[in-house]
């Protein structure tokens, strides 16, 4: 593959210098690398879609309700999310009952005992090879988003992606789906998933500082509606709320089995009205519940 630097690309794309550093930077350029401090770019390439001319574009108008500060504040400051996090049993609690949830939601039938022993490293015959790796990549995944500090970036979703699907598909799970979202918005036109998934990085410029449970909930919830990969979106959607908690030093959400009804309904109310409240209420009851877990 051939590279180009950063002035052949402004020149061959009609931009300032600066801002394909800010466009590699941000994740927005696909392919680029980073080399010392310079950055170069695929050849074959394909111009980045400026987000400041999709500002005007909305995947949906929301209202994302509030959360109690002081409660979560109290909660953080009892219970820290530190650098010994990964080795929490907490965590492992929290990764388990979740990981059963979304199994559910995807109507993949396996045991818990199964996903038990498949967590300890065992084998379980019945067990197809690409849901033994699921199960082990997500738990690697929201085991490595302890440590992210960061706002999300395009490539930083396109790379979690990745990891979910490693070893499932390697060739295709750094690309969106061709097409469009998996629930569209009433009275909007369809619009493709790779525009939409655009769309919501530039809303979420204007999320990225709220409280971490509004921003995660909203990106949460866009992210299930668009579907933007081919398989497995509710792991990644939930990843992406994890890594979004975790940056604000805030514990993921533990989800059950039981909370499948309640789920789809705050959702289902999001999805109609843009109205976000019953959700993030549901999503923050669920957060509160991590800090409680008893091992």
């Amino acid at each position: 593959m051939k590279y180009i630097d950063v002035s052949q690309a402004a020149k061959r794309w009609g931009l300032s210098d600066r801002r394909i550093r800010y466009l590699c930077n941000e994740g927005r350029i696909d392919g680029a690398i980073k080399m010392g401090w310079s950055w170069t770019i695929p050849e074959d390439a394909p111009r980045p879609r400026d987000g400041r001319v999709l500002r005007h574009f909305k995947n949906m108008d929301i209202r994302p309700g509030g959360v109690d500060v002081d409660r979560l504040l109290e909660l953080e400051i009892l219970h820290p999310v530190s650098s010994q996090l990964k080795s929490d049993k907490r965590l492992a609690s929290l990764i388990l009952s979740s990981l059963l949830f979304l199994l559910d939601k995807e109507n993949i039938l396996i045991e818990e005992k199964d996903v038990k022993r498949i967590l300890s490293g065992k084998i379980v015959a019945s067990v197809s090879l690409e849901y033994h790796l699921l199960i082990v990549n997500f738990r690697s995944v929201l085991l490595s988003l302890a440590d992210m500090k960061d706002p999300w970036t395009d490539r930083d979703m396109r790379l979690v992606y990745s990891r979910l699907m490693q070893g499932i598909d390697d060739v295709n799970s750094m690309n969106y789906r061709d097409g469009y979202s998996l629930r569209e918005v009433r009275g909007k036109d369809k619009v493709r998933v790779d525009v939409q998934m655009e769309t919501l990085l530039a809303q979420y410029e204007s999320w990225k500082n709220l409280n971490g449970i509004v921003s995660g909930v909203m990106l949460y919830g866009e992210l299930e509606r668009i579907s933007p990969f081919e398989k497995y979106s509710s792991f990644f959607s939930y990843l992406v709320l994890s890594g979004e908690l975790l940056r604000n030093n805030i514990l993921p959400p533990l989800f059950t089995l039981g909370d499948k009804d309640e789920f789809d309904g705050a959702y289902f109310i999001a999805l109609k009205r843009g109205n976000y409240k019953d959700f993030t209420s549901f999503i923050e009851s669920r957060v509160i519940r991590s800090y409680r877990i008893n091992v």
